[in-house]
């Protein structure tokens, strides 16, 4: 029997033990889970280096989490890095790219408090409890903010919108939240306040850390469960583009300016405006940094999705206006966006 045959054999039993492939994939996720037990919360971070920014005084901080194939840092991260400092955030690079060359840290060093290498462990929820792990005054901190690199922006700056996301009306902010499967703050961005910070389940929840490596365990227990665990404990959470806002607003334009019946858009336009339509009258949730990408933009959201250009997961048309939009409301350079888009994207002119 050639080797080909014995992969063949073996395979259908890693899927079941090992394979992230959906949500329900239960056996998969158990195995994850007592793998990481056996590991325990210890952190994966290999490497750190000092950034030019002071963070043993910063009550406010940020963890930026990013990964790239060859470990580069991209113009539009320096970019994000860039406009949280201006924020007033001290921020805490966090990369679990499989390489880290000597040249991207230098790049990255000017607008960093901190920079740490890890192992890909956890995905981006370990990498944000690593980060934060390595703030050394926790209890001196008066927000924290989590948020990856699958978004590009922000197209304004972040401080009068981090101004809106109050301690008065909320413990806990998310730029956007989604009903799929559950009411739940998107976890690309989230914003914790003094109140969160010290609640004794969060600590728990850092104390106790599990680098569970399954991608469907974290979607179901943090990406989408752990607005409802925040909520348990007590803490407040809002959005700052809450979604049914937006799914108002796209209703009442599509039918205050009877879209569906202006010819002057693509049929293709047309259909999936009144498909769109239809979920909004049926309270189907859609995933608004998808659906709602360009009206958010116009609203004032500082961010696109990489998603949204790298896959076009819902088939917009005419997505080839994106640096349009941006320019519209911006002086964002479009080109630190197709910049990286080159250097990624495959199949696709964007």
């Amino acid at each position: 029997m050639s080797w080909r045959r014995y992969i063949r054999w073996i395979k259908w039993p890693w899927r079941w033990v090992f394979d992230q492939r959906e949500r329900k994939d239960y056996i998969a996720q158990a195995t994850s889970r007592l793998i990481a037990s056996a590991i325990g919360p210890k952190s994966m971070v290999k490497q750190t280096w000092s950034g030019e920014t002071d963070l043993k005084t910063a009550k406010d901080v940020a963890v930026l989490v990013t990964w790239d194939a060859k470990g580069r840092v991209h113009d539009f991260l320096i970019e994000h890095m860039k406009s949280l400092k201006k924020a007033g955030r001290a921020v805490i690079l966090v990369s679990n790219s499989p390489k880290f060359p000597e040249s991207e840290i230098a790049r990255a060093k000017p607008y960093c408090a901190l920079i740490a290498w890890r192992r890909n462990r956890g995905y981006d929820f370990g990498a944000y409890r690593d980060g934060l792990m390595l703030v050394p005054d926790y209890d001196a901190l008066n927000s924290l903010i989590l948020l990856n690199d699958s978004v590009y922006g922000p197209f304004q700056s972040l401080r009068p919108l981090l101004k809106q996301m109050n301690d008065k009306q909320a413990d806990v902010w998310g730029m956007t939240d989604s009903w799929d499967t559950r009411w739940h703050l998107q976890s690309y961005f989230l914003l914790f306040h003094t109140a969160a910070l010290q609640n004794e389940k969060v600590r728990a929840l850092w104390t106790n850390w599990k680098h569970v490596q399954s991608k469907s365990w974290i979607i179901n227990k943090l990406e989408i469960g752990l607005t409802g665990q925040l909520e348990r404990a007590g803490l407040r959470c809002a959005a700052l583009f809450p979604y049914r806002r937006e799914v108002t607003k796209f209703a009442n334009t599509v039918r205050d300016n009877q879209l569906l019946a202006n010819e002057s858009l693509p049929e293709p336009h047309r259909k999936l405006l009144g498909r769109m339509l239809e979920l909004a009258d049926a309270g189907a949730p859609m995933n608004p940094c998808h659906f709602f990408w360009d009206q958010l933009i116009a609203d004032g959201f500082p961010y696109l999705k990489r998603e949204v250009l790298t896959a076009n997961p819902i088939g917009m048309p005419r997505l080839y206006e994106w640096s349009d939009v941006i320019s519209d409301i911006s002086e964002y350079d479009p080109d630190h966006v197709v910049r990286h888009l080159r250097a990624i994207a495959k199949n696709r002119v964007v």
